[in-house]
């Protein structure tokens, strides 16, 4: 991945539909790692929706690879990295509760 002026770009020339997809399911996730609970059933309805159309995108059978969690991970950077996009949150367990965390902060709370 490189920078540019207009942000940053893959080499490997994800499909702006296709990041798009992906910044949106992270704010899904996020909303949900952050302790939205009121509209969390239909929350995690879109979360999983959301994830069968990223997995199923035509994109991934261009590819010599396919699908993998690999470039599910790729994928996930360079989207939050793009004009537009957030780092997903991390969550984990601590003291017997879940709470979400910047991905900077996890390091130390393990």
């Amino acid at each position: 991945m490189t920078s540019d002026p207009g942000g940053p770009r893959a080499e490997i020339g994800f499909p702006e539909d296709l990041v798009a997809l992906q910044q949106r399911w992270t704010g899904i996730f996020n909303r949900l790692a952050g302790g939205t609970r009121a509209d969390g059933h239909e929350l995690r309805v879109e979360l999983l929706r959301r994830g069968f159309r990223l997995d199923a995108h035509p994109y991934w059978a261009t590819t010599e690879a396919g699908w993998s969690r690999e470039a599910r991970n790729v994928l996930q950077h360079f989207a939050s990295a793009a004009p537009g996009g957030e780092e997903q949150l991390v969550t984990l367990c601590v003291d017997s509760r879940i709470i979400a965390v910047p991905p900077g902060e996890a390091a130390a709370r393990r």
